[in-house]
C-alpha cells in the first residue's frame, strides 16, 4: 500500500486495475533538494497525457512499494541517481545494477535496491524500469538546485519521450 500526503491529509494510493497500463512513480524526498526531483518531475508529467499510463507522485513509500510491484503491473520510477554525470542528465538505470552495483545507500528510509532485494527473495519478476536523474546537490531543508530547475522542461521532454517509448 503506497500512501501520498495531499496538504494535511493522508490517503491511500489509488492504482488503477488495468494490467495494461504504465505506472509512473515519482520518488524522492522533497525535503532534501534535488533528492525531491522524481517528485517534481512527476508532478510536471499531469501536464502530459500519455495514452496507457498513470502517474503517481510516490515520494518515500519504502516497503509500500512492495504491494505495487508485487501485483505484477508495468512500473518506471524517476528518481534521483548519482552516476557521476553532469547535473540534470536523464538515463535508464539497469534495474539489475541496483543490486549489484550500489551500495544500497539511499535517502529514502528504505530504497528502492531493498525493495527490488525482497522482491526476488518472494521470487516475484515485476517488470520495472527506472530513470535516473543525475542531482546536483541534496541538502536537508533545500529546494531543487538552479541547475535542475532550469533544466525542468527539457528534462520533462526527454522524460516523456522515454515514457511513450515503453507503453
Amino acid at each position: 500500500m503506497i500512501w501520498i500526503v495531499e496538504g494535511e491529509f493522508k490517503k491511500e494510493l489509488k492504482l488503477p486495475t488495468s494490467a495494461l497500463e504504465l505506472y509512473v512513480l515519482g520518488l524522492g524526498n522533497p525535503l532534501m533538494g534535488d533528492d525531491g526531483i522524481g517528485v517534481v518531475i512527476a508532478r510536471k508529467l499531469r501536464n502530459h497525457k500519455i495514452s496507457g499510463t498513470k502517474v503517481f507522485e510516490a515520494g518515500t513509500p519504502g516497503y509500500g512499494l512492495t504491494d505495487t510491484l508485487m501485483s505484477k503491473r508495468r512500473v518506471v520510477f524517476i528518481d534521483a541517481v548519482d552516476s557521476g554525470s553532469a547535473p540534470g542528465s536523464v538515463f535508464w538505470v539497469d534495474p539489475d545494477s541496483i543490486m549489484s552495483d550500489w551500495n544500497r545507500q539511499s535517502l529514502h528510509q528504505v530504497g528502492l535496491a531493498d525493495v527490488m532485494s525482497l522482491m526476488m527473495v518472494q521470487e516475484k519478476d515485476p517488470w520495472v524500469r527506472i530513470i535516473g536523474i543525475q542531482p546536483q546537490r541534496i541538502a536537508a531543508g533545500s529546494n531543487i538546485s538552479d541547475a535542475l530547475n532550469q533544466q525542468l522542461p527539457d528534462m520533462t521532454k526527454k522524460i516523456v519521450s522515454m515514457i511513450k517509448s515503453v507503453v
